[in-house]
């Protein structure tokens, strides 16, 4: 079997010198080879430099590719799966090291389910000299939903770190490149419509190293409550809006009474003494703590939500205005 690791990569020149060595040296068996595509994103760092480099060190296994820089990942990870020779593709980003096996533990699923609809979600952790900085708050992926022992949702579509049949991405998938972000859980929808089987591959796995810097996460919460309304306004399913917490009906009256009494318990937290009290607690530490989580944990949603009204009340002015825009486009006009 050859695999082929696609990795979209934008001003992360510092990270790829530690993962490309981790990347060529990947312990894999007699019945596996493999490749790795880098796709540079219109980096104005010394990426071009380390994956030229790199690719002189180990020649015919590891190659990049360089496109105008398009926002997001959506184009460069269609790039580097149309120009993939493998038969399955893993995708990673490339803020993960992987671990010595993480190429082998996808190829054996794939041996084990050589299904053209079967792909694997694998685990990016924080490694753990990283959990005591508070940003990692923002880097954790709960998996326990994950350990079905079958196949599970497409929105555990997460393209941190997954395998896929590149025919099935060919015939039925790809990134819509409109999308700047939640853009895999689109694909992973679009493709749901087609028979997807993913699993959790457990055992695939690979070091989440987070660049995310607190004072840019206010900004970050602001985009994602943007996407958050484009994404739920596209694919408006039960499923999706309860994943985002988002009030509609259409979560059936528990699920939307369980969400309106959180929205409403919301401001006692989100108000000036509760942020007083919690940094008097130690919130701003510089250690990650409860108390910590707490604190940041509301200024992001608080963000997220700003971010999410922004774009519905743009929605409303375009309508006023007699103009049609789809969700994706419409976000993607806003200032900012």
């Amino acid at each position: 079997m050859l695999v082929t690791v696609v990795i979209p990569t934008f001003n992360r020149a510092s990270l790829l010198r530690d993962s490309v060595p981790l990347l060529m040296n990947q312990e894999v068996g007699a019945n596996t080879s493999y490749e790795v595509i880098f796709v540079n994103n219109g980096s104005d760092d010394s990426t071009e430099e380390v994956l030229s480099a790199a690719t002189r060190e180990y020649p015919g296994k590891l190659r990049y590719l360089s496109i105008e820089p398009s926002g997001g990942p959506s184009a460069p990870r269609n790039a580097g799966i149309r120009a993939a020779k493998g038969s399955v593709i893993v995708i990673l980003d490339d803020d993960l090291m992987p671990d010595p096996d993480l190429i082998q533990r996808h190829a054996e699923y794939h041996m084990q389910f050589p299904e053209k609809e079967a792909a694997a979600v694998g685990v990016a952790y924080v490694p753990k000299y990283m959990k005591a900085n508070p940003v990692s708050l923002f880097h954790e992926f709960d998996y326990r939903p994950l350990r079905t022992g079958g196949t599970i949702s497409y929105i555990y579509f997460w393209t941190c770190n997954l395998s896929i049949k590149r025919d099935f991405m060919l015939d039925y998938g790809m990134f819509d490149e409109r999308y700047l972000y939640n853009e895999d859980l689109v694909c992973g929808h679009r493709l749901a419509g087609h028979g997807l089987q993913l699993r959790f591959c457990e055992s695939a796995r690979g070091q989440h190293i987070h660049q995310l810097k607190l004072e840019d996460a206010p900004t970050k919460g602001t985009f994602i409550g943007r996407w958050i309304w484009a994404t739920t306004q596209a694919i408006p399913e039960p499923e999706i809006l309860d994943r985002y917490g988002v009030l509609s009906m259409r979560l059936g009256f528990w699920r939307y009474s369980k969400r309106l009494l959180n929205r409403m318990a919301f401001p006692l937290l989100d108000n000036i003494v509760a942020r007083a009290i919690l940094r008097q607690l130690g919130a701003q530490s510089g250690v990650r703590s409860r108390v910590s989580d707490i604190y940041y944990y509301v200024a992001y949603r608080k963000k997220i939500l700003a971010g999410y009204r922004e774009a519905k009340q743009a929605a409303k002015r375009c309508r006023r205005d007699g103009l049609v825009l789809e969700p994706c486009e419409l976000v993607r006009s806003l200032p900012g």
